[in-house]
């Protein structure tokens, strides 16, 4: 594995001072005792005492007890792990900014998240990339920024809002936040030798290159690994990801908010494979996170509900990921390791009693104190990003004659959808719970409305809509009525973007994302309470998805099979080609 030039390096005077605590003559910063240490190499857990030299731990053991101190704190018998990493995600689909994030997750013992800004990149091109690497700088929590290698996802399917062409993408390869190119969706391009897609995996070639190939597996599998690529986050059968493993492919297990891949994908670890695994949120909204937890819920989930050992979770949690991604300073409770440390006085349910950050307890970094001042100096790109007019009454218009559809399905808990096929008999479909889906482009390029059907929503009545729409963040609504739906368009354009439920001529529930249409402002709290809102709106429409928006946010991502709808029309993800509405 190439090292990344990011390993939380020390100075050659904190490096001495580490030094000299780990060798037993200078005097320890923290003392932690009366701990367990969870070994992650060997397994079991150890009695251990745990020395902390400013942001590292300068050793393990029972003999530094002996050493003097200026502080030492009492575990209470507490098993210490290493920090959580959560190997991929977008912190836009939390709706949070970067600060908020990190005051949300990083007590659920989250130390490391390894993001891809595509969202927001797709929405202002560099504008919404640079601010997420300045939010990184200020942050305590460690926060590394992929750089985006798709942006558009895939080039002439869809209209975004700002380019981000390679010329933009190297000059980040030297920020000591970068680790690599961020996941490579255009999975068609890397296996079809495309130049324009090889420029980038050969630009960043010397670093991480994540990946993203739902579903690929045989010569095509063969093809994109030999690129270089050495992950992949969208893994959804078991076949799949043993394919992958045996293929020298880093498997990372996601639990999101929709994607729920860790009840399948679990199984498959062992003590063997284990340091090839590693786990992913990839989009997790506050509400989850709030009720659930984070990468915290997924150890849970994993020790209790599918049996997997409790080393062998916390394992993939931390100790694989630092090590697959090159971050030799993370990851484990040992020397020279950072001090970014998990204490729990239940570990097989993981129940957090504190969490240390770089060698202090998180409520000292006083985060929250900080959040307003760190927001405003990582200067937010806050901006009115939707430049489309407000819809006329007649734009968004269906007219359905005799003969075949094509109609893109929700698959549960599932990014992925089904690609039917569904007669029209002059007055109805002949299966139930199809309604109207529609991909309305907002920048400002006069593109007319994208005409689609969807089953499986649930939806009866009025519309639900999203500026949430991966990855370009088209505006997309499902409605059974037209009016409703042209209703619900106009809400978000007015709002600058977010979530809006429409029921008989009125907004019923609406939630504003301010900065591109994907984050907002408010704290995780405010949100929440909003996103019940939006739940309950939903219901009385009788949408019976867990997370609606969520759902209808990747049915308009064309690299996910099998049909999805773009502001250009309907797209058949297994061809790559644009197909009609009518067969």
């Amino acid at each position: 594995m190439i090292q990344s030039k990011n390993t939380q390096q020390l100075t050659r005077e904190e490096l001495k001072h580490v030094l000299s605590v780990a060798r037993g003559d200078g005097e320890i910063d923290i003392l932690i005792k009366n701990v367990k240490v969870m070994d992650l190499v060997n397994g079991g857990i150890n009695e251990s005492a745990i020395a902390i030299a400013g942001k590292t731990i300068a050793g393990t053991g029972l003999e530094y007890l002996d050493q003097k101190a200026k502080r030492t704190i009492d575990a209470k018998g507490a098993v210490a792990v290493p920090g959580f990493i959560d190997g991929h995600l977008h912190i836009e689909s939390s709706m949070m900014h970067p600060f908020e994030f990190e005051r949300l997750t990083l007590p659920l013992g989250t130390t490391t998240a390894i993001c891809d800004p595509h969202e927001i990149t797709n929405v202002m091109g560099d504008k919404g990339f640079s601010w997420f690497l300045r939010c990184s700088e200020l942050m305590k929590q460690n926060l590394f920024v992929q750089v985006s290698s798709c942006v558009p996802a895939l080039p002439g399917f869809e209209t975004n809002g700002g380019p981000f062409p390679l010329e933009k993408m190297k000059a980040y390869k030297s920020h000591p936040n970068v680790l690599g190119l961020a996941e490579m969706m255009n999975f068609p391009g890397v296996i079809n030798a495309f130049d324009e897609v090889l420029d980038k995996v050969e630009e960043f070639q010397e670093m991480n290159l994540d990946g993203h190939c739902p579903l690929v597996q045989g010569k095509a599998l063969n093809a994109y690994i030999a690129a270089g690529i050495q992950n992949c986050h969208e893994t959804i059968t078991q076949e799949e990801g043993r394919e992958k493993l045996s293929k020298g492919m880093a498997l990372i297990i996601r639990e999101g908010s929709v994607a729920k891949n860790l009840k399948t994908l679990a199984p498959l670890v062992n003590d063997f494979n284990s340091c090839q695994c590693l786990l992913c949120t990839d989009d997790r909204n506050p509400y989850e996170i709030f009720n659930e937890g984070h990468i915290n819920y997924l150890v849970k989930k994993m020790i209790n509900e599918i049996g997997i050992e409790p080393h062998v979770a916390y394992r993939l949690s931390s100790y694989s990921a630092a090590k697959h991604f090159g971050l030799k300073r993370l990851g484990l409770i040992a020397p020279g390791r950072q001090a970014d440390i998990v204490l729990l006085s239940d570990y097989k349910n993981v129940e957090i009693s504190e969490v240390f950050m770089k060698g202090l307890p998180v409520k000292e970094h006083k985060i929250e104190e900080s959040l307003k001042e760190n927001l405003e100096k990582s200067k937010p790109p806050i901006e009115n990003t939707m430049k489309r007019s407000p819809l006329s009454p007649t734009e968004i218009k269906f007219e359905f004659s005799k003969g075949t559809y094509n109609v893109i399905e929700i698959v549960k808990d599932e990014i992925i959808t089904n690609h039917l096929k569904v007669k029209y008999d002059g007055t109805k479909f002949e299966s139930d719970d199809i309604r109207k889906i529609c991909v309305i482009e907002r920048y400002g390029k006069g593109v007319k409305p994208a005409l689609g059907l969807v089953k499986g929503s649930g939806l009866s009545s009025g519309a639900i809509a999203s500026s949430v729409a991966h990855d370009s963040h088209n505006i997309i609504v499902i409605g059974a009525d037209e009016s409703d739906m042209t209703i619900a368009a106009n809400k978000l354009i007015e709002m600058g973007g977010g979530f809006c439920v429409v029921k008989d001529g009125k907004v019923t529930a609406s939630l504003a994302l301010p900065i591109a249409g994907l984050l907002s402002l408010e704290t995780a709290e405010v949100l929440t309470e909003g996103i019940i809102e939006l739940k309950k709106a939903c219901k009385e429409v009788d949408v019976h998805l867990n997370e609606p928006f969520i759902q209808m946010a990747f049915l308009a991502l064309p690299v996910i099979p099998s049909l999805k709808i773009t502001d250009k029309g309907l797209v058949d993800v297994t061809k790559f080609e644009f197909i009609d509405l009518k067969d």
